[in-house]
């Protein structure tokens, strides 16, 4: 049985709802043609996804995950990529465009964060199931395997939690790149970034959010030993940022429980102030400008109120 994304995996207390498309995506949504009319999220084992039609490809994809409760699967099982008949085969990127190239199907929730439950026979399924060519997206072999991969490995061994709810996507501009292998083909669209947000319970029963784009640009093509380099901590985003990226709009609980604010005090600090702010306020984010804290936050939302900003998401062209 395919129990889909669970609104209230955390708790009923810690409720993180699905995203909604904007006003600019209402009507990129597809219907799919297997599901109950009025239907549109698509629901697999332990995650569920939302499908745009233009691109054929997932407009986000929500995984609960548990890490307590995680089985190993065989090598050789709950592995093979299908067409989701529900979904329909002209609604979503085929095999077709990955054989014999550089380009991977990178998974948007990935297998092993699904391949959690009871019994190594229900993981196995969810491995598979994590399979669908609709939870895949065009990511370079270099992007899925070393950039893309540290995101990935935060969620497998994360520390501060073993529940977690994990929301994921690509993030397509007017400057995607198109991938055609014959002439006639369908163009695939290339997402410029990926997104990512993670939120769980922390140990003070208070619900926290990460936010997180990962850009495939060129240098991380280019480079297959990236993510030798990366600090996530420096990859983080504001919820603010991942909806503005991409018209989706996120529930207001992903927005106050991100800790990464904008920074409205002096550009420059001492580094003995710097240090003991940090000390004394383990709650503080260090940011290129500086350091945030709640006084800033309130300053922001009294400078650009957030009704305002929803309303210059829904002016804006998308696709």
């Amino acid at each position: 049985m395919r129990n889909g994304y669970k609104v209230g995996f955390l708790g009923n207390n810690h409720k993180v709802p699905l995203p909604t498309p904007g006003l600019a995506l209402q009507s990129d949504i597809l219907e799919p043609p297997g599901l109950p009319d009025g239907e549109v999220v698509v629901p697999y084992i332990n995650y569920s996804l939302l499908m745009s039609r233009s691109t054929k490809q997932a407009l986000y994809s929500a995984a609960n995950v548990d890490l307590k409760k995680m089985q190993k699967v065989p090598s050789r099982k709950g592995r093979n990529w299908f067409i989701d008949g529900r979904v329909g085969a002209d609604n979503q990127i085929p095999n077709y465009p990955y054989q014999h190239t550089l380009w991977d199907r990178g998974h948007l929730t990935r297998r092993t964060a699904v391949t959690w439950g009871d019994d190594s026979d229900f993981a196995t399924r969810a491995s598979n199931d994590s399979c669908a060519y609709t939870n895949a997206s065009m990511q370079h072999k270099n992007f899925n395997e070393d950039d893309w991969r540290a995101i990935e490995l935060l969620v497998s061994t994360f520390k501060d939690a073993h529940q977690l709810n994990v929301l994921t996507g690509p993030v397509f501009t007017k400057a995607d790149r198109y991938y055609t292998r014959e002439f006639r083909d369908f163009p695939v669209r290339v997402p410029t970034a990926f997104w990512k947000i993670i939120s769980y319970v922390g140990e003070d029963n208070k619900l926290k959010t990460q936010g997180y784009i990962f850009f495939q640009d060129l240098p991380s093509i280019r480079n297959p030993k990236g993510r030798s380099r990366i600090r996530l901590r420096d990859m983080q985003v504001t919820t603010t940022e991942i909806a503005f990226w991409t018209g989706l709009e996120f529930d207001q609980v992903l927005f106050e429980t991100n800790p990464l604010k904008f920074y409205s005090g002096p550009e420059l600090i001492s580094i003995k102030k710097r240090n003991a702010m940090l000390k004394k306020h383990s709650t503080l984010v260090e940011l290129d400008a500086g350091i945030a804290s709640e006084q800033s936050v309130d300053k922001a939302r009294e400078t650009f109120p957030l009704e305002d900003f929803y309303q210059l998401i829904g002016e804006v062209s998308w696709i």
